[in-house]
């Protein structure tokens, strides 16, 4: 396989990532409406613990690194709370 065949497939898979996070990110405001109806707060301590554990087993499974993947997702979750905090 060529370099530049390779560099298609990550190029296309970056597209995937992006589009997949922005659908993410989309369900913010909505999630944001939900929690003001039911006074609950943009910071949910425990379902964030849920989360990353959650993400750092899928990472082990994948053989990829649960350090790297929480980091990913931390700076995911910081994006959603932004969104989520304006939309409130």
């Amino acid at each position: 396989m060529e370099l530049e065949d390779l560099r298609k497939q990550i190029d296309e898979l970056d597209c995937e990532l992006l589009e997949v996070i922005s659908r993410r990110l989309a369900l913010m405001p909505m999630v944001a409406d939900v929690k003001r109806e039911q006074n609950a707060s943009v910071n949910q301590e425990e379902r964030e613990r849920e989360l990353m554990a959650n993400m750092r087993k899928m990472a082990q499974e994948r053989e990829m690194s649960p350090d790297f993947v929480e980091r990913i997702m931390r700076e995911i979750i910081a994006e959603s709370k932004r969104i989520q905090e304006r939309s409130m």
